[in-house]
Protein backbone atom coordinates (compact mmCIF):
# COMPACT_ATOMS: atom_id res chain seq x y z
CA UNK A 1 0.00 0.00 0.00
CA UNK A 2 1.75 3.32 -1.08
CA UNK A 3 2.63 5.30 2.36
CA UNK A 4 0.19 7.91 1.85
CA UNK A 5 -2.48 5.84 1.61
CA UNK A 6 -1.33 3.89 4.34
CA UNK A 7 -1.73 7.28 6.78
CA UNK A 8 -4.94 8.06 5.27
CA UNK A 9 -6.34 5.12 6.12
CA UNK A 10 -5.18 5.49 9.44
CA UNK A 11 -6.38 9.26 9.38
CA UNK A 12 -10.18 7.75 8.54
CA UNK A 13 -9.98 5.09 11.39
CA UNK A 14 -8.95 7.92 14.36
CA UNK A 15 -11.40 10.13 12.67
CA UNK A 16 -14.01 7.30 13.14
CA UNK A 17 -12.70 6.22 16.57
CA UNK A 18 -13.99 10.19 17.83
CA UNK A 19 -16.97 9.54 16.11
CA UNK A 20 -17.35 6.48 18.27
CA UNK A 21 -16.34 7.72 20.96
CA UNK A 22 -18.97 11.11 20.83
CA UNK A 23 -21.62 7.95 20.55
CA UNK A 24 -20.46 6.14 23.82
CA UNK A 25 -22.75 6.91 27.14
CA UNK A 26 -21.86 4.15 29.18
CA UNK A 27 -18.64 5.10 31.29
CA UNK A 28 -16.64 1.27 30.53
CA UNK A 29 -17.38 1.94 27.15
CA UNK A 30 -16.26 4.75 27.08
CA UNK A 31 -12.81 4.43 28.55
CA UNK A 32 -12.29 1.79 26.20
CA UNK A 33 -13.23 4.21 23.09
CA UNK A 34 -10.71 6.44 24.42
CA UNK A 35 -8.12 3.81 25.35
CA UNK A 36 -8.46 2.90 21.54
CA UNK A 37 -8.07 6.40 20.37
CA UNK A 38 -4.81 7.15 22.02
CA UNK A 39 -3.75 4.06 20.77
CA UNK A 40 -4.58 4.47 17.23
CA UNK A 41 -3.35 7.60 17.68
CA UNK A 42 0.23 7.24 19.29
CA UNK A 43 0.75 4.45 16.72
CA UNK A 44 -0.17 6.91 14.01
CA UNK A 45 1.79 9.70 15.16
CA UNK A 46 5.19 7.72 15.63
CA UNK A 47 4.54 6.09 12.12
CA UNK A 48 4.61 9.42 11.07
CA UNK A 49 7.69 10.53 12.95
CA UNK A 50 9.88 7.34 12.53
CA UNK A 51 9.34 6.28 8.56
CA UNK A 52 7.10 8.95 6.87
CA UNK A 53 8.76 12.24 7.53
CA UNK A 54 12.41 11.53 7.26
CA UNK A 55 11.47 10.24 4.12
CA UNK A 56 9.92 13.61 2.87
CA UNK A 57 12.41 15.34 4.09
CA UNK A 58 14.68 13.28 1.67
CA UNK A 59 12.77 13.76 -0.94
CA UNK A 60 11.54 17.47 -0.40
CA UNK A 61 14.21 19.68 0.37
CA UNK A 62 13.71 22.15 2.66
CA UNK A 63 10.43 20.58 3.43
CA UNK A 64 9.03 23.32 5.90
CA UNK A 65 5.69 21.39 6.23
CA UNK A 66 7.53 18.77 8.62
CA UNK A 67 8.66 21.64 10.69
CA UNK A 68 4.93 22.46 11.15
CA UNK A 69 4.13 19.03 11.67
CA UNK A 70 6.52 18.90 14.65
CA UNK A 71 4.52 21.46 16.30
CA UNK A 72 1.42 19.61 15.38
CA UNK A 73 2.89 16.75 16.84
CA UNK A 74 3.42 18.22 20.02
CA UNK A 75 0.09 19.86 20.20
CA UNK A 76 -1.49 16.25 19.66
CA UNK A 77 0.01 14.33 22.57
CA UNK A 78 -0.34 16.87 24.86
CA UNK A 79 -4.12 16.95 24.06
CA UNK A 80 -3.76 12.94 24.43
CA UNK A 81 -1.81 13.47 27.77
CA UNK A 82 -4.39 15.98 29.23
CA UNK A 83 -7.62 13.94 27.71
CA UNK A 84 -5.99 10.44 29.69
CA UNK A 85 -5.23 12.65 32.98
CA UNK A 86 -9.46 13.67 33.38
CA UNK A 87 -12.26 11.49 34.31
CA UNK A 88 -14.02 10.78 32.86
CA UNK A 89 -17.18 12.08 34.47
CA UNK A 90 -14.73 15.47 34.91
CA UNK A 91 -16.97 18.65 33.06
CA UNK A 92 -13.82 19.00 31.07
CA UNK A 93 -13.56 15.71 29.24
CA UNK A 94 -15.78 17.03 26.50
CA UNK A 95 -14.07 20.14 26.07
CA UNK A 96 -10.83 17.86 25.79
CA UNK A 97 -12.41 15.39 23.49
CA UNK A 98 -13.14 18.42 21.14
CA UNK A 99 -9.96 20.19 21.79
CA UNK A 100 -7.46 16.81 20.37
CA UNK A 101 -10.63 15.93 17.60
CA UNK A 102 -9.74 19.91 16.40
CA UNK A 103 -5.77 19.66 16.63
CA UNK A 104 -6.01 16.12 14.35
CA UNK A 105 -8.44 17.64 12.06
CA UNK A 106 -6.15 20.27 11.20
CA UNK A 107 -3.33 17.99 11.24
CA UNK A 108 -5.44 15.94 8.75
CA UNK A 109 -6.37 18.81 6.36
CA UNK A 110 -2.71 20.47 6.16
CA UNK A 111 -1.19 16.70 5.54
CA UNK A 112 -3.33 15.61 2.99
CA UNK A 113 -4.21 19.00 0.97
CA UNK A 114 -0.16 20.12 1.36
CA UNK A 115 2.30 17.43 2.13
CA UNK A 116 1.23 14.23 0.54
CA UNK A 117 0.58 15.65 -3.19
CA UNK A 118 4.09 17.09 -2.87
CA UNK A 119 5.15 13.54 -2.01
CA UNK A 120 3.18 12.01 -4.82
CA UNK A 121 4.82 13.96 -7.33
CA UNK A 122 8.29 13.77 -5.76
CA UNK A 123 8.83 9.94 -5.06
CA UNK A 124 8.19 7.17 -6.82
CA UNK A 125 5.25 4.88 -6.87
CA UNK A 126 7.64 1.78 -6.26
CA UNK A 127 9.59 3.73 -3.08
CA UNK A 128 5.96 4.80 -1.66
CA UNK A 129 4.72 1.51 -2.12
CA UNK A 130 7.91 0.34 -0.36
CA UNK A 131 7.57 3.34 2.57
CA UNK A 132 3.72 2.18 2.75
CA UNK A 133 5.11 -1.75 3.68
CA UNK A 134 7.13 0.24 6.70
CA UNK A 135 4.56 2.19 8.06
CA UNK A 136 2.65 -0.53 8.34
CA UNK A 137 4.82 -2.25 9.88
CA UNK A 138 6.19 0.22 12.13
CA UNK A 139 3.43 -0.50 14.53
CA UNK A 140 4.78 -1.65 17.95
CA UNK A 141 3.57 -5.09 18.30
CA UNK A 142 1.70 -4.44 21.76
CA UNK A 143 0.40 -1.65 22.90
CA UNK A 144 -1.74 -0.75 25.86
CA UNK A 145 -3.63 2.80 26.75
CA UNK A 146 -4.95 3.02 29.56
CA UNK A 147 -7.61 5.41 31.06
CA UNK A 148 -7.69 3.61 34.73
CA UNK A 149 -3.89 4.27 35.68
CA UNK A 150 -3.11 0.91 35.47
CA UNK A 151 -0.53 -1.27 33.63
CA UNK A 152 -0.09 -5.17 33.57
CA UNK A 153 3.00 -7.24 32.80
CA UNK A 154 3.88 -9.02 29.88
CA UNK A 155 5.64 -12.60 30.28
CA UNK A 156 8.91 -10.36 28.66
CA UNK A 157 8.45 -6.89 30.07
CA UNK A 158 7.55 -5.19 32.99
CA UNK A 159 4.94 -2.16 32.31
CA UNK A 160 5.11 1.27 33.38
CA UNK A 161 2.53 3.63 34.65
CA UNK A 162 3.07 7.22 34.33
CA UNK A 163 0.16 9.57 34.44
CA UNK A 164 -2.78 7.93 32.62
CA UNK A 165 -0.64 6.05 29.53
CA UNK A 166 1.00 3.00 30.01
CA UNK A 167 3.45 2.18 27.67
CA UNK A 168 6.66 -0.86 27.62
CA UNK A 169 9.51 0.42 30.21
CA UNK A 170 12.90 -0.54 31.14
CA UNK A 171 13.39 -4.06 31.76
CA UNK A 172 14.28 -4.59 35.33
CA UNK A 173 17.65 -6.81 36.67
CA UNK A 174 16.56 -9.80 38.40
CA UNK A 175 17.59 -9.52 42.13
CA UNK A 176 19.87 -12.12 43.70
Amino acid sequence: MDATRALAVQHRTIEALFDNLALETRRRSRATAVSRLAEELLAHLIAEEQVFYPAVQRALERAPATRKTRHEHLALRVGLRRLLETSLGDATFPERIDALKGSFAAHVRDEEAQVFPRFMSAVPEAQREALGAEILSSRPSVWMVTTAGRAAASARDEWASSGRVCLPGPRRKPQG
